[in-house]
């Protein structure tokens, strides 16, 4: 890992993920990170079928219909990321909404053709959660972490959700004081993206480089618009980020946009990649958007919300789309 990132932290602390999935256990890893699995330099392009077609629309000419990958089950997925070999997808998986059952949401891998999952070992033991998985170039995992401690049997939140890396004992500190999460470290300029989150909700993307953090200026972050998620091409010159700013309900729908570089922190105006309808009665998006080195695959999350009495149900779907031989 670049040494500029480095503001290491060991901790064996308890910790929680934020949101509606809340659950505690000890961080403590006994034995040395290995990773289960090598990305190599060529791309698997073998089929993949899947199993249903998603309402989204990839707005770029020849691409396939995105269909629902099978390893994805009743239960609930985020955090999805392709390698850049297209031979494996990392994502969070709850087995029911909710986490119920007393079953923890924990992170998953699943091969080529992508029909079954095993436990990523960056989960810890016990009841912990971790989220947004990447890994870099040089090997190394990127993922987000929080930090609950148990003192006296009272539970209380040492810092904001941050970024690890590897086995989680150091800690990438952006230095915002907020929630840092969904990493992304561009090898090719030494650069680490990421969603901060503010109190409020709102989100907006920023950059961790040579020990200073810069928050992207417009058009990439919007005033009182959700920019997150961002994806970067290996050559660092092309982002793809969800974000609101389609939005004609609230924030929704979140939908994919794509950026291209112009100078070091500045990025032209986004256009529309994958776009997401808004039938009547229901909301959602896309979001959590990779794709493989040779830009060829694609794997993202679609969101749907849809009225259940007076409350929402929200369901996250996995899909995946490959270019079009022409």
């Amino acid at each position: 890992m670049k040494k500029n990132l480095r503001n290491i932290t060991t901790l064996c602390s308890f910790i929680v993920l934020a949101g509606t999935l809340l659950s505690f256990g000890c961080s403590k890893q006994e034995e040395p990170y290995e990773h289960p699995f090598t990305v190599l330099d060529d791309v698997d392009s073998s089929p993949v079928s899947g199993e249903e077609d998603g309402r989204a629309s990839i707005e770029e000419a020849g691409w396939s219909t995105p269909v629902k990958l099978p390893v994805d089950d009743d239960g609930a997925e985020d955090s999805t990321y392709i390698t850049r070999d297209g031979r494996y997808v990392l994502f969070y998986h709850v087995p029911t909404w909710g986490g119920g059952n007393g079953i923890d949401p924990q992170i998953y891998f699943s091969e080529r053709p992508f029909v079954s999952r095993q436990v990523h070992p960056i989960t810890s033991e016990g009841f912990n959660a971790e989220a947004g998985p990447y890994i870099s170039e040089d090997g190394d995992i990127y993922y987000a972490r929080t930090f609950i401690v148990l003192d006296s049997g009272e539970a209380y939140q040492e810092r904001p959700i941050s970024i690890v890396v590897n086995d989680g004992t150091e800690i990438l500190d952006m230095g915002t004081g907020f929630i840092e999460g969904n990493p992304h470290f561009c090898d090719a300029m030494d650069e680490l993206y990421a969603n901060i989150e503010y109190e409020s909700g709102d989100t907006d993307i920023a950059v961790f480089k040579d020990g200073e953090t810069t928050f992207l200026p417009e058009p990439i972050n919007l005033p009182e618009k959700l920019e997150l998620q961002p994806f970067l091409t290996d050559d660092c010159q092309t982002m793809y980020f969800t974000s609101s700013r389609g939005a004609t309900t609230s924030n929704f729908p979140l939908q994919i946009y794509k950026s291209e570089r112009l100078g070091e922190f500045e990025w032209s105006e986004p256009e529309l990649f994958i776009s997401h309808p808004q039938p009547e009665g229901i909301s959602g998006g896309v979001g959590e958007f990779s794709m493989t080195r040779d830009g060829k695959q694609m794997v993202f999350l679609e969101l749907t919300i849809t009225p259940d009495g007076d409350d929402f149900v929200g369901t996250n779907k996995m899909y995946y789309a490959e270019k079009i031989e022409q």
